[in-house]
């Protein structure tokens, strides 16, 4: 009897177990998980907003304020001065765009961008040379051209001798005008310029150089001011931005600038049903299908690189690979959902965020062209595009109860009009938005800046992507890091094993090369916050809502924030001693430059002459 009462007690043990196990996996998949995570996503209700100063006191303060200096009729001109004033408006800076041969402005500028190469079209602008004798300072933000006028002006420039123009693809940064590259050198075919060989005198500061030891970027003394000289045409395209802040930041001393702070890592078609079958390359060197390679392989170590370099992934979701774009859009037989479940809770448990990439790969466009480019087939309406999606959170809330959808990620970054219009229908817990901020020549993608959308959504462009790295994708990462406090970079599973995208590259050598460019940004750039997409976005939104001023004064200065809703993140670059600070916290990211966190919506800054 004393046995079969030990075996029915240890039966009850087991089931009791069994039971026990059962729940807690099926609390890792429910609710309970995603309100752990959701609780701490950035995207909740947040502090109301405070304003640091009334209109009247705002009205007393000297704001700084900047002249771009343009020629209507040159098409040049007009792309710089138009990346400029993107520049100075992500700074938070009042400027005003003035017509070549306009008179002085009054009150004097703090700054002026001329952006014409043609000098002579600055008659009856002679005011610029008595405007930086008397303590001006003017940025000329392109090339000049050789001709007489500028043979007139070239002294005041304290160049001593003109040479002729050469072409490069190399630029050297002997200062830090973009982040954590003082003394970098950058050589890509993509950074091709044109440059004037000069030779300058002993009063100029050269902060960049092309070629071979040709002055790119350069301060020179003039009087009280300083003419700053950008010698070529960077500047008037978009993936400079972050040198053209950087000339700013020599234009204006003791610069200060709102950032973001933000460091992103999106996986685009995760989760999603993976390749089956074999492939050449994975065969040879691991002997598994693709299904178990994903698995065994490459997750874990895209798990260990997350770990490893503290990053969040931002996975962005794809019930199926089918190009159906008419109903029936039945999730229940087209969708793996075991894929799912494991997948979407390992990356939630790493802190994570499922995205929605689409219900399949097909863009949301109702434009021919776009669909004929990617090989995609045309919704015939939104009304599809819209059920699509919505068969999209049926399946992801059969597997994850309750959870918020945030971010969109547009298949091959495309997204027209129609579909834009669909998506806080479909998806009513959007928050942001997230394809590209490189220019598109082709005109396909849907190209962004970092912006509040009129209906709420927030604008949250991937600047670099893929495994394998080059020079130029570290110049578009510094440039962004330097304008706007931002890392965002996105990769494909299937980059793998895609022919263009992998280069027909072993696993372990793209692994290699991502972790490398992963470990230059961590060395570079510490500082940075890991995020989420949608953790970002709710960070983006005050940074996109607040207006900050700053008030100069002998010894340092005062901030004050209109629209402060919590902590916000700004780059002081000076050479001055930071000693004392109120209601904010100063942290020397490097020489000349430091991340400052106001906690409070006025804060100080006190400091000393450069130590």
């Amino acid at each position: 009897m004393m046995i079969k009462t030990k075996s029915l007690r240890r039966m009850i043990v087991l089931l009791v177990f069994v039971l026990l196990l059962t729940l807690l996996m099926q609390m890792s998949r429910s609710e309970l998980v995603m309100r752990w995570n959701g609780d701490n996503d950035g995207t909740g209700p947040q502090a109301a907003a405070r304003n640091a100063l009334a209109p009247a006191e705002l009205a007393r303060i000297h704001q700084e304020r900047l002249v771009v200096l343009v020629d209507p009729d040159d098409a040049t001109s007009q792309k710089v001065a138009y990346q400029a004033e993107q520049v100075l408006t992500g700074m938070k800076k009042r400027f005003e765009r003035v017509p070549v041969g306009s008179v002085m402005p009054d009150p004097a500028p703090d700054g002026v961008i001329v952006t014409v190469s043609d000098l002579t079209r600055l008659a009856g602008t002679e005011w610029l040379d008595g405007y930086v004798a008397r303590g001006g300072r003017v940025l000329l933000a392109i090339e000049p051209e050789n001709n007489e006028a500028f043979s007139a002006m070239y002294r005041r420039l304290d160049i001593l001798e003109i040479g002729t123009y050469v072409e490069t693809s190399d630029i050297r940064l002997h200062t830090n005008v973009l982040l954590g590259f003082a003394g970098g050198v950058f050589r890509d075919p993509g950074l091709h310029i044109s440059v004037l060989r000069v030779k300058l005198g002993q009063h100029s500061r050269v902060h960049v150089s092309a070629g071979e030891h040709v002055p790119l970027l350069w301060e020179a003394p003039y009087g009280k001011g300083a003419y700053i000289v950008f010698n070529g045409a960077l500047l008037q395209e978009k993936i400079n931005r972050g040198l053209f802040a950087g000339a700013i930041g020599v234009l204006l001393p003791d610069l200060i600038y709102p950032v973001l702070n933000a460091k992103l890592m999106y996986i685009d078609d995760f989760p999603a049903p993976f390749p089956q079958g074999t492939h050449p390359l994975i065969d040879r060197d691991y002997r598994m299908d693709l299904p178990h390679f994903f698995k065994k392989v490459w997750w874990p170590d895209m798990i260990r690189l997350a770990r490893k370099h503290d990053l969040k992934y931002t996975g962005a979701l794809i019930v199926t690979y089918g190009n159906r774009v008419t109903p029936p859009f039945d999730w229940e037989s087209d969708a793996d959902v075991s894929s799912l479940v494991l997948y979407g809770r390992e990356l939630l448990k790493e802190g994570g965020e499922i995205g929605v990439h689409g219900y399949n790969h097909q863009t949301l466009s109702t434009v021919p062209r776009v669909s004929r480019a990617f090989g995609y087939n045309m919704w015939p309406s939104q009304r599809e595009m819209t059920d699509s999606l919505r068969s999209l959170r049926q399946y992801v809330e059969s597997v994850f109860p309750h959870y918020p959808l945030r971010t969109y990620v547009p298949p091959s970054n495309a997204l027209d009009e129609a579909g834009r219009q669909v998506l806080k229908q479909a998806l009513p817990d959007l928050v942001n938005i997230s394809s590209l901020y490189i220019e598109d020549i082709r005109n396909l993608s849907y190209v962004q800046e970092y912006k509040l959308a009129p209906d709420g959504v927030v604008e949250m462009p991937r600047v670099t992507y893929g495994y394998r790295i080059g020079e130029y994708d570290r110049w578009m990462m510094a440039n962004a890091v330097t304008a706007y406090g931002i890392f965002s970079h996105f990769v494909h599973p299937d980059d793998v094993i895609d022919e263009v995208r992998g280069g027909n590259g072993s696993w372990r050598d793209l692994y290699t090369s991502l972790e490398e460019y992963l470990e230059l940004v961590q060395d570079r750039y510490g500082w940075l916050r890991p995020m989420t997409a949608a953790e970002a976005s709710g960070e983006a939104r005050r940074w996109l809502e607040s207006q900050p001023v700053f008030e100069r004064r002998p010894g340092g200065l005062n901030g004050y924030i209109n629209g402060f809703a919590g902590p916000q993140y700004f780059l002081l670059r000076t050479d001055r001693n930071i000693v004392r600070t109120k209601r904010c916290e100063v942290r020397r990211i490097e020489q000349g430059a430091y991340l400052v966190r106001a906690d409070h919506e006025i804060f100080s800054i006190d400091w000393t002459e450069k130590p």
